[in-house]
């Protein structure tokens, strides 16, 4: 039995459980070599007790400090840089490690999860894949994305766009837009965001069609700006502040006025945007809060105040449309 007040350990899942520590290991790390009746023990009594396995010192009694893992796209970008700077701010008061991860640049991209959550106690990832996490029995995981998957048994920090998108369109209604087109990043298919924002939009054309164009966030930004505008297109909405800050550099680069020719929208409110001339116009949301509802989340799954899914597992930040000067 676990002593009131000290976090369970994999002692206790053992003695609840009425099996040995090793078999414990094995029934959370989907070992061979046991029963399913054993490993169903084991999942019980890890429930019963709310453990959650550590990294390090498995079967102690004395465990270290608690280390959160990070998994995003890529640092370089400056949303994920600004988001892994407030996480590591939100964990500070717990006194909690954070290790950070990138899964585009990795060599097995598909494999970073995976990798991490055997050196953390918690894992958080940013539209990456963390379902089937090897060993992550009772660990919680909270997955963040404008639309996070609902078929994981995971926690999910849900970074809503629908309010934001619906103020953007009637903005640009009331300025008169007519033609808007979304720039969405270069891939197999159009973005969700992007399909959101495109039928978003849709009802300010006389068409209902809302152009999408694809584009690499460093390069052939003058061929897809020349593209869309040669629609007639009269704003562009791009997938991120980034982007659309690369693309008004080439916008002044091919004489297009921002935003008397063309009006300029960006999505997540970075500091960068406020920087350029004219400001941007963007979709912002509060990565300070974004990181503040996780950390909490993830405290309260490591304390068993918060189950590891379902409706208490489920927050929603809003993104808030921010007017400046480039609409």
């Amino acid at each position: 039995m676990s002593v009131p007040g000290r976090r369970p350990t994999i002692i206790d899942v053992a003695e609840r459980a009425g099996v040995s520590r090793q078999t414990v290991s094995r029934a959370l790390n989907d070992m061979s070599g046991i029963s399913a009746s054993t490993r169903e023990a084991v999942l019980a009594a890890v429930e019963e007790l709310n453990y959650r396995p550590s990294r390090f010192g498995r079967g102690l009694v004395e465990q270290g400090p608690i280390t959160l893992g990070l998994v995003v796209m890529d640092l370089s970008n400056s949303y994920f840089a600004e988001l892994g700077a407030a996480v590591v701010r939100a964990c500070a008061p717990y006194g909690w490690n954070v290790v950070l991860a990138e899964a585009d640049n990795a060599p097995r991209p598909d494999r970073v999860t995976e990798e991490l959550a055997r050196r953390v106690d918690a894992l958080v990832g940013y539209d990456v894949l963390t379902g089937g996490i090897r060993g992550g029995a009772g660990m919680p995981v909270v997955q963040l994305g404008d639309l996070p998957s609902s078929g994981e048994k995971i926690g999910i920090v849900e970074l809503s766009t629908s309010t934001a998108i619906a103020d953007l369109t009637a903005h640009l209604r009331a300025v008169g837009v007519t033609r808007p087109a979304v720039v969405d990043l270069v891939g197999a298919v159009p973005s969700s965001r992007a399909r959101a924002l495109t039928a978003a939009l849709a009802p300010l054309t006389a068409d209902g069609e809302v152009p999408i164009q694809q584009v690499d966030v460093h390069e052939g930004h003058r061929a897809a700006l020349e593209s869309v505008l040669a629609t007639g297109a009269d704003a562009l909405v791009a997938f991120n502040d980034e982007l659309a800050v690369r693309l008004l550099r080439m916008l002044r680069a091919l004489d297009v006025a921002v935003p008397e020719q063309v009006r300029l929208v960006g999505v997540d409110g970075l500091e960068i945007g406020s920087l350029v001339t004219p400001e941007l116009t963007t979709l912002s949301i509060d990565i300070e809060e974004v990181a503040r509802q996780t950390v909490e989340m993830v405290a309260g799954m490591l304390d068993g105040s918060v189950p590891l899914t379902g409706p208490s597992a489920h927050r929603v930040v809003h993104y808030e449309l921010e007017v400046r000067a480039s609409t």
